[in-house]
């Protein structure tokens, strides 16, 4: 494990690839008042679809049900017209070996285990009246619908926005770390509450490295969506019996070390620029 730590990080990328003529002719442009408005637009249709849907439903779950399909479909779109697929990118050479897979399963349940159980410290240690108002919502919402909004419709429409939209847009001027860290800083904050933030920002790395390999966005959403379902099917107890900071440290730094280990090498990072892949 550490001599591929050491490895991965000797080979990192620093910066991302420039973008052709062509691509300046699609829309693709490099300019960060195009990048923020760009950003901007998705951040505002999800946030603002979710709020309006909730209000006038009374249900925020409702909210989140609807915007996620939303979201996804304006992403689609938006993909169509700027790479003309919703992928113009290969699969690196490590996502096509099944010992990335399993670095990556191993990735997402240490990151589970360990922002779960710091998420539980942080709230019996600060408290988050958002976060109990958000806990109260999915506690009054029916079962069912509670399990597409987070199974299928938050992961769908999050992901579009965050691994489908911001990320890709941000490396047009960024390295993938960079990008990766505040794109997921995004989509911490996105969840209102520093209980979720703290569950929510290394699975939005993980997620983006992930996206980085693979090019497409359906195997981060179903990472997403197995993430969310345990969340759901773990029992209470294991997470509060790992809610001391030595435990939760020590997983979280593992889950660190799987991250360097994920790190795309520079001939893997930011290949839009060639053919295209299936979604």
């Amino acid at each position: 494990m550490i001599r591929l730590v050491l490895e991965r990080l000797n080979r990192s990328a620093v910066s991302p690839i420039p973008e052709g003529p062509e691509s300046a002719r699609r829309g693709r442009s490099r300019s960060w008042w195009a990048i923020i408005a760009q950003c901007a637009a998705g951040l505002l249709l999800y946030v603002g679809v979710s709020l309006t849907v909730g209000m006038l439903s009374g249900s925020a779950v409702l909210g989140v049900a609807v915007s996620g399909p939303v979201v996804f479909g304006a992403v689609a779109v938006w993909r169509r017209r700027t790479f003309g697929a919703w992928s113009a990118r290969l699969v690196s050479d490590q996502a096509k070996e099944p010992r990335f897979w399993v670095f990556v399963l191993v990735g997402l349940v240490m990151c589970f285990l360990g922002s779960q159980s710091l998420a539980v410290w942080l709230y019996d240690a600060l408290g988050s009246p958002a976060f109990d108002t958000a806990q109260s919502a999915q506690n009054a919402a029916p079962v069912a619908l509670l399990l597409l909004a987070l199974v299928v419709a938050a992961p769908a429409g999050e992901e579009a926005l965050m691994r489908g939209l911001i990320h890709p847009l941000l490396r047009r001027r960024w390295p993938v770390a960079a990008s990766a860290l505040a794109s997921s800083a995004v989509f911490a904050a996105l969840h209102g509450n520093l209980v979720q933030v703290a569950v929510a920002l290394p699975l939005g790395v993980l997620l983006a490295f992930v996206y980085e390999h693979v090019g497409r966005l359906w195997p981060v959403v179903a990472l997403h969506a197995l993430f969310n379902l345990a969340s759901v099917v773990v029992p209470v107890r294991l997470v509060e019996a790992m809610a001391t900071p030595v435990v939760f440290s020590a997983v979280l730094l593992g889950a660190a070390a799987v991250l360097a280990v994920l790190h795309p090498t520079p001939g893997n990072d930011d290949r839009d620029g060639r053919a295209p892949s299936p979604p």
